[in-house]
């Protein structure tokens, strides 16, 4: 069985297996054409409305272009196979809104992807299992603790297929070209050398371009003030159902206590209500919370809804007082309509060991010796300056205050 799918970004990528087809044709896998990429950035973008399912795809394809090459051949078939497989399912546990969700939820979507993969009445486990593939493995390669370590960097470093689909397709469906990426002459030119994966000196200027587009993309793109007061408006729209929830609060919309009074007492949904959450499911219940008998909730519903998202200023100290008299001169409540953003400082490139996964990018000098991307990048102090940057503080309330 082969299954051909005509893409926006690498052409046609094909399904030469009926394994991958079979996972593909899952509820769980279909699951995510209904979960956009890029949550808020919508908002900001318009046409950023492609899926979570075909980054998966987009993945699958540059991890294929990645371990077709010859340079890859120690790597056998039934671990190419492991590796297509944790690329085709990396995001399965994404929720909706992709990485909005995960800020209401204790339980991260890599935590729910291993529990979607690992289910025993799921439908992934019996598909792996019938052609003799142990999910575990799946799942360790996922988390980048494969004891094979070549087999998670193409999954999980600074440079993965992962990456390089988010960036090509992302920047394609904003109508922006800062991810403007040269990855064949990368992909062309790795190597396998003692557990990393290296690239030639000769790559290094394209492999700063790749940081750099990566960069531009945070900074243009995934913290656009749109996509922040996205998020934050999700945020808060949860913290008052908790609050309401905590308050015996009677909701009309039955589906609150269905998906997320789980989430409320124990920080997690069961793996098969979170499987009936995507886009369509929680706009659906945001449209109907808008009908209930609390002004708050009602209001911050109607926000999302129809895109009246705070204002995301810089504020002084003297200024951010005045705004939250106003506020209060109005009666409403600071805690859901004056909210501190605290930004997470974006950096170029990371070197070294991060959370126990090797994340430095590997070059082979002229003399055949391996050494760190920061030894051989123009950017080293420009890397530095940036890690330094001072991040000012900013605040979210109502337009209508200022």
């Amino acid at each position: 069985m082969q299954k051909v799918f005509r893409d926006s970004v690498h052409g046609d990528i094909f399904f030469e297996k009926d394994m991958f087809v079979e996972i593909l044709n899952t509820p769980e896998m279909q699951r995510l054409r209904r979960i956009f990429q890029l949550g808020g950035s919508q908002f900001a973008f318009s046409s950023a409305t492609h899926t979570r399912f075909m980054h998966c795809i987009g993945v699958y394809e540059v991890v294929n272009q990645f371990i077709n090459l010859s340079q890859f051949n120690s790597i056998d078939e039934k671990e190419k196979d492991l590796i297509k497989l944790a690329g085709l399912m990396h995001d399965i546990g994404h929720g909706p809104f992709s990485h909005t969700f995960e800020k209401v939820s204790n339980k991260s979507h890599e935590e729910y992807s291993a529990e979607i993969i690992s289910n025993k009445k799921g439908n992934i486990r019996p598909i792996l299992e019938k052609y003799q593939i142990n999910p575990d493995e799946v799942i360790s390669i996922l988390k980048g603790k494969h004891p094979k370590k070549q087999l998670n960097l193409l999954i999980s470093s600074q440079l993965d297929a992962d990456r390089i689909d988010y960036l090509k397709r992302d920047s394609y469906n904003c109508g922006v070209n800062y991810a403007s990426l040269d990855t064949s002459f990368l992909i062309r030119n790795a190597k396998l050398i003692d557990d990393k994966i290296v690239y030639p000196i000769k790559t290094v200027y394209a492999i700063e371009s790749y940081l750099l587009g990566r960069y531009h993309m945070y900074k243009q793109v995934y913290e656009h003030k749109a996509s922040i007061a996205f998020d934050t408006h999700f945020r808060t729209l949860f913290l008052r159902l908790k609050d309401l929830y905590d308050l015996n609060f009677k909701f009309k919309e039955k589906r609150i206590s269905k998906y997320f009074y789980s989430m409320f007492d124990r920080g997690e949904i069961p793996v098969d209500l979170y499987l009936e959450l995507d886009d369509m499911t929680t706009i659906d219940i945001i449209k109907n919370l808008v009908k209930e008998n609390d002004e708050i909730l009602s209001d911050l519903a109607n926000r999302i809804l129809n895109r009246q998202f705070f204002n995301f200023k810089v504020a002084d100290e003297f200024k951010a007082k005045e705004i939250k008299n106003k506020l209060k001169a109005k009666g409403l409540d600071l805690k859901y309509y004056f909210i501190e953003f605290k930004p997470k400082k974006t950096l170029i490139y990371k070197d070294g060991v991060i959370d126990g996964k090797d994340q430095s990018i590997y070059i082979q000098d002229w003399n055949g010796k391996i050494k760190s991307f920061n030894e051989f990048s123009l950017l080293a102090n420009t890397i530095k300056e940036i890690e330094h940057e001072k991040i000012a503080k900013k605040y979210l309330f109502p337009k209508e205050m200022v």
